[in-house]
């Protein structure tokens, strides 16, 4: 890391993502936001041979950063693009409007777009586990936010799965793909964008209802008999 960064901002990788974080503290509720993914940008195009060095050396032109999300290959190369926070989310508007004309003039062909923080991925097809074998087949994986289950059919199941922000989605998404056969034959992950759409009776916003049970963050599992009660969808938060 340069010399001028090193002191403000630590460098860490986990697989295919290198991370440059602040070192500043940060009041507790404000790190609970930016965690969240408030103020993300999304950065792309980036040419495979820039390093992070590089998009932080601009970054800061504008402003103290508090995290950003540096995509590589296996090689070490850029995969073409990065998340960008921050610390003061209202950078957000100035960014979009003059980031990318400042990584223009330092030659660096970067386009920057609004993040879509993607965070809900969509389990279907698990025809053999009950939902609480599925939740706590998920605590194996990492923590989710809010766990929603649909019954389209009798005893078979739609799982929306929420996480903190786009980064632990996408982490838990990965992971999922390699233990699917834990789920069964057919069963699939994907983005709730991307998923198979819920049946056309289900609300327009699933993640939205206050259906929901809490569950011990020990996981252990609760006994059927308190879900009999919940009249449209099965809703874990732990």
């Amino acid at each position: 890391m340069d010399f001028n960064l090193q002191h403000k901002y630590r460098k860490s990788q986990i697989n295919g993502t290198i991370y440059v974080t602040t070192c500043q503290t940060l009041a507790a509720e404000q790190l609970a936001d930016l965690e969240s993914g408030a103020g993300e940008l999304f950065l792309t195009r980036i040419h495979k041979r820039s390093t992070p060095d590089h998009i932080m050396q601009v970054a800061i032109e504008l402003g103290d950063v508090y995290m950003l999300r540096f995509k590589i290959d296996f090689s070490g190369c850029s995969r073409g693009y990065a998340y960008l926070q921050y610390i003061d989310v209202q950078h957000k508007a100035l960014a979009l409007e003059i980031l990318q004309h400042r990584f223009r003039v330092a030659r660096l062909k970067v386009q920057v777009r609004e993040s879509r923080n993607r965070k809900t991925l969509v389990l279907n097809n698990v025809n053999h586990l009950t939902p609480l074998q599925v939740h706590q087949e998920l605590r194996l994986v990492g923590h989710y936010i809010k766990l929603s289950v649909y019954e389209y059919q009798p005893q078979r199941y739609i799982y929306l799965i929420l996480y903190r922000n786009n980064d632990e989605a996408a982490l838990a998404h990965h992971m999922l793909r390699t233990r699917m056969s834990n789920f069964g034959a057919n069963a699939f992950i994907d983005w709730l964008d991307k998923g198979q759409p819920l049946d056309k009776d289900q609300p327009v916003d699933p993640l939205s209802t206050d259906c929901c049970v809490q569950l011990p963050r020990n996981g252990h599992a609760l006994d059927l008999e308190q879900l009999q009660n919940v009249p449209d969808c099965i809703c874990f938060r732990i």
